[in-house]
């Protein structure tokens, strides 16, 4: 089968997407199909990305075709580079597109239905009930004109879990909904690093254990609730660190680190800035519980690699990942600071639940969660759908 994946943006620092995509790809490569990537990135930024995706195993059995981003929303939407340069390279048994709000999958989506080539769309959460609340005037007015159109004439689109399923659903659309979750490779996750790689990387973190925070650095990832919280736990636990990292996207870092200032705590606080390879693997790995207090996720990938690598879990209810409960892998919340802050010091005092909770989640990952099982399941749709 010939796959083409089409995605807006290639930058890791655009969070998750392209992480889960070469994975993906990757994974459906390693089952024998042709498969090839199609997405933007910004001149400036390329060695960042050839760098990122070198990293994951099986991606040199995918071909990665980069377009320069345009110069503007409007530009995008006008611009008819990407079906015509998924056109030159075709023809293409199917297209999975990963995003919703961009310009360029609309004409994507048009080039297919002129061509007869089902196609797939993973929203990766931009459906959720809270995404669509944010710019909402803009948002209902591109599904009345646009992307309505777009997500109608999918042969699927693909939710990341069951929250994210029914809210789709509640759109109206008749497009058949799949639940095909992200995943890890085991082996990635399991690979020896060198042992205190990541602590030896942050000189002010020393020998304190910590609390890790690892996604973008983002309003929607509750870095005010986090804050909070921590200003809470902290006291109690004074040789305690709390490390906050990942990609910079607006100014939530900023508040975060003022009011841990203000509480009298800026020497437990240490911001290494964006993670990725062994360096996040390690961080993981030598972390006492992994948070994250997000308003909405579809499926966090931090925090499947957390569960992967034996790493407890302090996460929001709004991250839509159940099983974290259903196994007993760490702890789910409100999105209030206290019980967020009374959830970390459970854990951060009992080492019994970190190690029960630890084994729990890692067991599921390997279970459930794995890329060639994921990547299965999807080229089991697309066959539904090119026949």
């Amino acid at each position: 089968m010939r796959i083409a994946h089409v995605i807006p943006g290639l930058d890791p620092a655009t969070g998750g997407p392209p992480a889960v995509l070469f994975r993906m790809a990757a994974a459906q490569a390693a089952l024998g199909h042709e498969v090839l990537i199609f997405g933007k990135r910004k001149p400036e930024r390329h060695q960042v990305v050839v760098d990122f995706y070198n990293q994951v195993r099986g991606i040199d059995a995918v071909e990665i075709i980069e377009l320069d981003e345009p110069a503007s929303k409007v530009s995008d939407l006008l611009s008819t580079e990407m079906p015509r340069t998924l056109k030159a390279r075709g023809p293409f048994d199917v297209v999975h597109m990963h995003a919703v709000w961009e310009g360029s999958l609309v004409r994507v989506a048009s080039w297919c239905r002129r061509e007869g080539v089902p196609y797939v769309i993973r929203p990766a959460g931009m459906l959720d009930v809270w995404s669509l609340q944010r710019r909402r005037l803009k948002k209902r007015l591109a599904l009345a004109l646009v992307h309505g159109r777009m997500l109608a004439g999918a042969g699927a689109i693909q939710a990341l879990n069951a929250h994210e399923r029914d809210t789709v659903a509640m759109l109206g659309y008749k497009t058949p909904i799949e639940v095909i979750p992200n995943g890890v490779f085991l082996d990635e996750i399991e690979r020896p690093v060198e042992p205190g790689l990541f602590r030896a990387s942050q000189p002010s973190l020393g020998e304190r254990p910590y609390v890790l925070f690892l996604s973008r650095l983002h309003y929607k990832k509750g870095l005010d609730i986090l804050a909070e919280a921590w200003t809470r736990v902290a006291p109690d636990f004074p040789d305690h660190s709390l490390v906050v990292a990942g990609p910079r996207e607006d100014d939530s870092i900023d508040g975060l680190k003022r009011r841990v200032d203000d509480a009298g705590l800026a020497e437990t606080l240490v911001i290494p800035g964006e993670v990725y390879g062994d360096a996040k693997t390690s961080a993981f790995k030598g972390a006492r519980c992994f948070v994250l207090p997000s308003r909405q996720e579809g499926f966090s990938v931090a925090i499947t690699e957390a569960l992967a690598l034996g790493t407890p879990v302090v996460v929001s209810r709004d991250c839509h990942f159940p099983e974290v409960t259903e196994v007993g892998a760490g702890i789910e919340t409100s999105l209030d600071p206290a019980d967020v802050a009374e959830a970390l010091a459970r854990t951060l005092a009992d080492a019994d639940l970190r190690r029960t909770a630890g084994e729990a989640g890692a067991t599921l990952v390997r279970e459930r969660f794995t890329w060639p099982r994921i990547a299965e399941q999807t080229i089991r749709l697309y066959e539904r759908l090119v026949s």
